[in-house]
């Protein structure tokens, strides 16, 4: 799990200053959401690590999988008929281990609401017979302030990391990581590349 965390926050970072190659100067909001995720799935699938890694698979298919479908009713907040942003499997690559949503441009609690309602009903779905292990999220949030901008973006982030824990509760435990990995500029611009990870 350290490592999904590890390989997470750097690619944010990586894809950050890729793109600001790209354009000369433009921050990694700027970029599409999807550049991000491709960037984490790519660090996660170089891991010298025996695993499989998917990209935007079916949700309603990824529950099939790790024997957390079964019958009864599946809670809306899945969203069965959604995608996951990224899949990592066990090594036998024929049971799903993690789920991750990713995001861009975070900067309140519900830009990850439904993301972080999903991993939690996921979690909880058929938890005897269920494959998969945690989930994440991992998103990109940078701000401008007048001044101090990093003392701030801090605050913001510990502020969306309190909600996101109050809405997981004490069925299972929440993570927060990236909070040593804020660049500030000029102390007025700021970001940060976070992830929660949610486990069993």
């Amino acid at each position: 799990m350290d490592e999904v965390v590890n390989c997470a926050l750097g690619a944010i970072i990586n894809a950050h200053n890729e793109y600001l190659k790209w354009t000369d100067g433009e921050w990694l909001w700027n970029a599409p959401e999807y550049f991000i995720t491709v960037r984490i799935a790519e660090s996660i699938a170089n891991l010298e690590k025996k695993k499989f890694v998917t990209m935007e698979d079916n949700v309603s298919y990824i529950l099939d999988h790790a024997h957390a479908k079964g019958s009864g009713r599946i809670h809306s907040d899945i969203r069965t008929k959604g995608r996951f942003d990224v899949v990592l499997w066990w090594a036998d690559g024929l049971t799903p281990r993690a789920v991750i949503e990713v995001k861009n441009g975070v900067h309140i609690f519900k830009k990850i609401e439904e993301d972080l309602k999903r991993i939690k009903e996921v979690l909880k779905r058929k938890t005897t017979n269920s494959k998969i292990q945690f989930g994440v999220i991992a998103f990109y949030i940078s701000q401008q302030y007048k001044n101090t901008a990093k003392d701030k973006l801090q605050k913001q982030i510990n502020n969306i990391f309190m909600q996101a824990k109050a809405m997981v509760g004490d069925i299972f435990k929440i993570e927060q990581y990236g909070q040593d990995f804020i660049f500030c500029e000029d102390d007025q611009n700021a970001y940060c590349p976070v992830v929660f990870l949610i486990k069993r």
